[in-house]
């Protein structure tokens, strides 16, 4: 990536999808911000869409502004990309089938 911006001089975009339970917590937010030193980029911070049954669950929305604040403080732009469709499973990355069993 250092190589890419070299050559470039264009700001890397790393799309950062956040879970409940799994980088949810001071220490990845630590190693995330870590990461981004390296070089001039920029963050989206991905909401997960959850599906029903499923092991994955998404971060709070307090975690997803304590990645904001801390990517913030070192000078690094970063943005909640909210979902739009969860409630009917539509949203990114979601998909479902829901139909009612037939007998």
């Amino acid at each position: 990536l250092e190589y890419w911006y070299q050559k470039t001089k264009s700001k890397i975009t790393y799309e950062y999808v956040v879970w409940k339970g799994i980088n949810d917590d001071k220490k990845s937010i630590d190693a995330l911000v870590k990461f981004c030193k390296y070089v001039p980029c920029k963050v989206n911070l991905i909401e997960y869409n959850p599906i029903d049954d499923g092991m994955f669950q998404q971060a709070s929305d307090l975690v997803l502004d304590e990645y904001v604040k801390a990517l913030d403080k070192i000078g690094i732009i970063a943005k909640v990309r909210k979902s739009r469709g969860k409630d009917i499973d539509a949203a990114c990355g979601q998909l479902a089938n829901k139909n009612e069993a037939v007998s």
